[in-house]
């Protein structure tokens, strides 16, 4: 029953949905799917010949589900078979009969659990049982139609013309006749699967400018279907890469194409497939379907407008009496021997309403109201929403407060681990106390301060020292300094502290004293070495010049790049050189 594999190969145009999101929509329903499912709660009665009204109850609690959720439904019937299905029909009919008598045989055994699988697979379906389920619709006033052959048809011939918005069915051909949204496993709760046309192209995986409806159906027929068997070794898979390869239009002329395409030389495409695969063509493009508003049999679509070969439409089904095919329709007759079964005539107070006898039926605006819905609620949430002003002034202050509290906790645990016994406790705030010991920079710097900080906005604790290399300074940028500088600097050093002066005073010169950066002391030590160079030659010299003075001062002061920065260079003494051992002679 349908494409094996068809829903599963369009997961990417399937959505799960309830019945809600279809409120005021019109639905066309298989009703002889709910049949199949509530005759499996009757089999044994079935099975054994007896009435029951299991399987009404459970098509009528599907209706009222569906009116619960202000749906409209059509109830579609199946009618006589088609001439294309014959084959198909023949077998369905020997394996129901196989099962029966299979059944008879273990119910004979006492064996009544197997006996039970195979009594749900002899169960048919009979029109006697769908007059039934007619009647109790009639009473409620819901549209029923019996469809002169199968229901797919008639239930496409709807929701393509816009009567019917969705249609719900278990029977994948339908998107092989074109229907637009088809639901699919509907349970008592509302829930089930849609499926759009208009998203098959993602499933095919195919650009929407190169699709077309006619590539899916031909993939389809190939992959095999109800009206025709596929070729050996194809499937869905197969059709799909053979479909996406050809740009032939023409089915007579691409089907010899495809041992050479799929790269299968044992296939082989016999004149009678062509032929039976133009047939299935057509027999899902014009397939007869009965007309409510004219009250006559038509085609699904027109063969003359397509230019389909009045040849193929053989199996198609034929067009017969309109007046027997209008009570047939109406479940007046039965669809095969058309011997009475019912005598119902739509009532006035129906034909005033929209319903599909009556001649003045409009199309479902389910759609159009949809959208309006939709847009209005667009312009609803648009006028709702207020931009509120945002101060960032305060929003800058609660983050710097927040910090400030992530610190506070940091700095109270370092500090309990680095108090010692005695000593009073380090204040909570990350500033260090005022007569602290004050330790090496590198010591005394903060490691949480830059990584909980936000960059760059940061604002260093270190004292405001500039550090400059030599390596990175000219000699024209470095101040020369004379020797009371020096002086003053060792003098400061080796000077002993005076009891009598105040210590905030020693505090304030040895803060002084930190700022002087290596490169002045090194500028002090060059001076220093010059001063005394500069006194070796004058005691070796007698009246030296000033011109021999600033050249050597000169020549001292370039200093190559890898000398170190801010130490004393000294001589080893356990290192002999030349120079020592000729000036001791």
């Amino acid at each position: 029953m349908g494409i094996t594999g068809l829903l599963p190969f369009l997961e990417k145009a399937t959505k799960p949905c309830h019945l809600a999101e279809f409120r005021g929509a019109t639905v066309v329903v298989d009703t002889y799917c709910w049949l199949h499912k509530g005759a499996t709660g009757c089999y044994f009665q079935l099975a054994q010949g007896d009435d029951s009204h299991v399987y009404v109850d459970y098509c009528m609690k599907y209706v009222k589900l569906l009116q619960s959720h202000a749906i409209r439904p059509i109830l579609v019937f199946d009618g006589k078979n088609l001439p294309a299905k014959a084959d198909t029909e023949t077998k369905r009919r020997e394996s129901r009969t196989k099962a029966k008598q299979r059944a008879a045989e273990l119910l004979r055994l006492g064996k009544t659990e197997e006996a039970r699988s195979y009594m749900k697979q002899s169960i048919n379906i009979t029109p006697e049982m769908a007059s039934a389920v007619i009647k109790e619709c009639q009473k409620m006033n819901i549209d029923c139609i019996v469809a002169p052959y199968e229901s797919d048809a008639q239930l496409a011939f709807f929701n393509l013309k816009g009567i019917a918005d969705i249609v719900i069915t278990e029977d994948s051909d339908l998107m092989t006749f074109g229907c637009t949204k088809v639901l699919y496993k509907l349970d008592m709760r509302g829930c089930g699967f849609l499926v759009e046309a208009e998203k098959i192209p993602l499933a095919m995986n195919i650009r929407p400018d190169k699709y077309t409806f006619d590539k899916f159906r031909y993939m389809c027929i190939l992959s095999g279907c109800d009206y025709v068997a596929s070729l050996p070794g194809i499937g869905l898979k197969k059709a799909l890469k053979f479909i996406m390869l050809t740009e032939e239009t023409n089915p007579e002329i691409f089907l010899d194409r495809v041992p050479r395409y799929l790269n299968m030389r044992h296939l082989e495409v016999t004149k009678e497939y062509k032929e039976n695969f133009l047939l299935a063509d057509a027999t899902f493009r014009h397939q007869t379907v009965f007309d409510p508003a004219q009250k006559k049999l038509v085609p699904l679509t027109d063969p003359e407008v397509s230019g389909t070969n009045p040849k193929y439409c053989k199996n198609a089904g034929e067009i017969y009496n309109h007046e027997i095919a209008y009570q047939v329709a109406l479940g007046n007759l039965h669809p095969s021997s058309h011997k009475q079964i019912n005598n119902w005539v739509p009532p006035e107070n129906v034909l005033c309403k929209n319903s599909i006898w009556s001649g003045s039926h409009k199309k479902s605006d389910w759609n159009k109201h949809k959208k309006l819905v939709f847009k209005k609620k667009c312009v609803k949430t648009e006028t709702e929403v207020k931009i509120e002003n945002v101060n960032y002034e305060q929003i800058k202050i609660e983050e710097e407060k927040r910090l400030e509290q992530e610190l506070q906790c940091y700095f109270t645990v370092s500090e309990k681990h680095t108090s010692k016994k005695g000593e009073e406790e380090t204040p909570t705030k990350y500033a260090p106390k005022e007569n602290a010991t004050i330790t090496s920079p590198i010591l005394n710097r903060n490691p949480f301060l830059k990584r909980l900080s936000k960059f760059p906005c940061h604002s260093s604790t270190e004292r405001n020292v500039i550090i400059k290399s030599r390596y990175f300074v000219n000699s024209t940028d470095v101040p020369v300094k004379d020797e009371q500088a020096d002086t003053t600097v060792s003098g400061a050093k080796t000077e002993e502290h005076d009891p009598e002066i105040p210590n905030n005073i020693i505090d304030d010169e040895t803060e002084e004293l930190r700022k002087i950066t290596i490169s002045d002391i090194t500028l002090l030590e060059q001076n220093s070495e010059i001063s005394r160079d500069a006194k070796v030659m004058s005691n070796s010299q007698p009246n030296p010049s000033k011109s021999t003075i600033e050249t050597s001062i000169q020549k001292r002061k370039r200093l190559g790049p890898c000398r170190s920065v801010g130490l004393k260079r000294t001589k080893s003494e356990g290192q002999k050189t030349l120079h020592s051992f000729f000036r001791k002679m």
